[in-house]
């Protein structure tokens, strides 16, 4: 029994001084960083419509979407990121990218956090919000929307619709 354990510790022993040190002394040295590793995420401001969808989907709820007066402002707070990348892979502006960044200490939690504010829209008839302006003008380039009724919110665009279906068809006015 004894002799099994010497024989075990012997071999481990033997392999160890074969292989040499593995450990990679980081900080000091470079992390060891795969062609598959994911970190924080990156938006970019210039492609992001602020539809939400990433803000749907991210399971840790690191992405938020708050109503402030004109504006609509995405939060990004990277300390409750779990680096998933979901995000990414649902984005239709293709604006979030995964990084390789996951040194993210700081004293400052603040530090931790990333904004992107859009304007909002406001139907040109009731002036409710509608949604971001950035968004608007990336629905009108994808799909053939007839300009009288994309600064409207739902409830105008259904009045105005079914009034002009009404004249179509002879209804009173």
């Amino acid at each position: 029994m004894q002799v099994d354990k010497i024989a075990k510790l012997t071999k481990i022993v033997t392999i160890g001084l074969k292989t040499g040190r593995v450990t990679i002394k980081y900080p000091f040295g470079a992390p060891l960083v795969t062609e598959s590793f994911r970190g924080a995420i990156s938006i970019d401001n210039t492609k992001c419509w602020g539809c939400g969808a990433c803000v749907l989907i991210c399971p840790p709820n690191a992405l938020s979407m708050k109503f402030e007066k004109d504006n609509i402002i995405i939060e990004y707070f990277k300390g409750r990121c779990i680096f998933c990348g979901m995000c990414a892979d649902v984005c239709p502006a293709n604006a979030i990218s995964v990084t390789k960044e996951f040194e993210l200490a700081s004293t400052d939690l603040e530090d931790l956090k990333e904004y992107v504010i859009h304007r909002t829209s406001k139907c040109s008839i009731c002036g409710k919000p509608i949604g971001p302006t950035s968004e608007l003008r990336s629905v009108i380039k994808s799909q053939p929307v007839s300009e009288e009724y994309i600064n409207l919110c739902s409830d105008c665009r259904k009045k105005l619709f079914a009034k002009a279906i009404s004249i179509r068809f002879g209804a009173s006015t």
